[in-house]
């Protein structure tokens, strides 16, 4: 089973509306290597470029929350992931779809989903109904029929326009005006 770490003040609850959040393909390109001295990103640009432009965009949707899905989670822990972006985007996130408690072997339990079920997990455990992902999602496991995912192209991520059109597209239709 899949949990959300969530802190009991920022529980979610069925009528919020979540941005499942990616860093590798999102906020920069994916091509992020682990070394000794930290993470290092082997591509154009440096570590969270469009992180500034996220929070930019989510300023029209204060009623946004944030749940993390993405492997720096389970890299550096829920508190470091979040930690290293904007304190606007730290204020908004609430959780992540892996948590400490979670066996780290390989091929083991949370190892065996992939994103969109790790997100289905979270989703469903939480009843959300108002809710979208942004994720370069590079093994394709998003179903066609699902609208819900902003699939980035890894080597742009929130840098391409049409990107940032299609999440503030789907921010409104999911916050409907709220």
């Amino acid at each position: 089973m899949i949990v959300t770490t969530l802190p009991s003040e920022n529980q979610l609850q069925e009528d919020d509306r979540v941005l499942f959040l990616d860093y590798d393909g999102v906020l920069h390109p994916d091509a992020v290597f682990r070394m000794r001295h930290g993470l290092e990103l082997r591509a154009p640009g440096h570590l969270l470029m469009h992180a500034d432009l996220l929070a930019e965009i989510l300023q029209d949707f204060p009623q946004i929350k944030i749940v993390l899905s993405t492997s720096w989670v389970r890299l550096l822990s829920f508190r470091r992931a979040r930690g290293v972006l904007p304190a606007s985007l730290q204020q908004r996130t609430v959780g992540a779809t892996w948590h400490s408690r979670m066996p780290r072997a390989p091929l083991y339990g949370y190892d065996l989903y992939t994103r969109y079920e790790q997100i289905r997990a979270a989703v469903t455990a939480a009843g959300l109904t108002r809710w979208i992902a942004i994720d370069d999602d590079p093994d394709y496991s998003w179903p066609a029929n699902d609208s819900r995912l902003i699939r980035c192209d890894p080597d742009f991520g929130l840098g391409a326009m049409s990107t940032q059109n299609e999440l503030r597209e789907k921010l409104a239709k999911i916050t409907d005006g709220v």
